[in-house]
């Protein structure tokens, strides 16, 4: 069954790209398919089509549809790793760095949706196939690293509690993130109401991290 998140139309598709540009937009078209038909609604021929390259084109560039897939999961890693809005003038506190990464996910969320459909389409195809399963652990571990670096700076800043159990602190962080995405998405939230569940959120996270002034 398709779910109500059409494909996003492309550009033009005779368009010649360079090969990282097009790898980018198979990749992208291959997001946009799994996110409205799931990982076994996703065809070779037709991101080809959507492209407007033939088959060969493709195999070209993904050899596979599970070497296309992987191009799916490293374009979610950088998404959710990807936090815009450092101060160029100044380094970033742990406190500042974790409150972007909640407004980055609100951004995501606002602009591309369908990120979360696919996450939460790997996390369900990792549970019954084992090639799934591997992607979604180096997934996760590259993510968890990515949040442990920022929690323990705030430790060494002295911003973060010291007795933070920093692994379990990780994996409910990347739990409550998860969730916020699925419960915004099958919700429907307008942007505003995504907006104020990211918020508190994060405000939420960093309480619970920072140190309590007496």
């Amino acid at each position: 069954m398709e779910r109500n998140l059409k494909p996003r139309p492309q550009n033009n598709p005779v368009q010649k790209l360079a090969a990282p540009d097009r790898r980018l937009q198979l990749v992208s078209i291959a997001m946009d398919l799994i996110a409205a038909k799931g990982f076994e609604g996703l065809r070779f021929q037709e991101v080809a089509q959507r492209a407007g390259i033939n088959n060969a084109t493709l195999s070209y560039h993904f050899s596979s549809k599970e070497e296309l897939i992987m191009g799916v999961v490293k374009l979610l890693g950088d998404q959710l790793q990807r936090t815009p809005g450092r101060p160029k003038d100044r380094p970033v506190s742990a406190l500042e760095e974790l409150r972007l990464e909640f407004e980055s996910m609100g951004n995501l969320l606002q602009k591309r949706p369908e990120t979360f459909v696919v996450l939460t389409e790997l996390s369900l195809r990792a549970m019954r196939d084992p090639v799934m399963e591997k992607v979604t652990k180096t997934f996760d571990a590259s993510w968890r690293q990515h949040l442990s670096e920022i929690i323990r700076l705030g430790m060494k800043e002295k911003s973060f509690r010291q007795d933070i159990d920093v692994d379990a602190a990780v994996v409910a962080l990347m739990a409550q993130i998860k969730g916020i995405g699925f419960h915004a998405v099958t919700g429907k939230l307008k942007p505003g109401q995504v907006k104020q569940l990211v918020d508190q959120a994060a405000d939420q996270v960093l309480r619970s991290l920072a140190i309590r002034e007496e």
